[in-house]
């Protein structure tokens, strides 16, 4: 009977063995288990470090390289101003001496015009041999045709002052872009 119960005691010590191997067998596994989680977790942050890292270093020479972009741009656009300053220039040149030009022509019509009445009235006062009263049909003819010319060339110039004005207006938005982008740019190297 001692022995029968010897036996079921180390049975059960055998067994309570037996589990605690299981039991320390788990711990382990369990224990590898976080070393490759943490593992991984220092390999995860090793491996956003250097992205964020990266990120900043790109992110740096961006900022370092705005003020040349903005430099880069303000002389682009003042190049562009300038030329379109040339432009404006030659343009409103052009237009005052186009301007001139149509106002000579109209006081010569309308001198043409008074010439062509006064011949009126002095053919009115003679009989005019036939080839005369044709030459001055042709040059009432003539100043009929010039009359639509001048009204034409006064047309022309009104659009070509409609023109400028409108130049001008576009000179003015340009500049005001401009001193937007150096008060940019001064704020940027501050």
């Amino acid at each position: 009977m001692d022995k029968r119960l010897l036996e079921q005691v180390q049975q059960a010590l055998q067994a309570q063995q037996d589990t605690i191997k299981r039991q320390e067998k788990m711990l382990d596994d369990q224990a590898r288990y976080v070393e490759q989680m943490l593992d991984q977790k220092d390999q995860d942050i090793a491996e956003l470090t250097a992205s964020l890292n990266k990120l900043a270093q790109t992110k740096t020479q961006e900022l370092e390289r705005l003020p040349t972009l903005f430099k880069e741009l303000q002389s682009s656009m003042t190049e562009q101003t300038n030329v379109f300053n040339g432009w404006v220039a030659y343009r409103k040149e052009h237009v005052t001496t186009q301007a001139l030009l149509i106002s000579e022509l109209l006081a010569l019509g309308n001198v043409q015009i008074q010439l062509v009445e006064q011949l009126k009235t002095y053919q009115s006062t003679i009989t005019p041999p036939d080839y005369l009263e044709s030459d001055t049909m042709q040059v009432e003819s003539d100043t009929v045709k010039l009359e639509g010319k001048l009204n034409t060339l006064a047309s022309v110039q009104s659009e070509i002052e409609q023109s400028q004005a409108k130049i001008i207006g576009s000179q003015t938005s340009i500049q005001a872009e401009l001193k937007e982008l150096n008060t940019l740019r001064n704020k940027l190297e501050k």
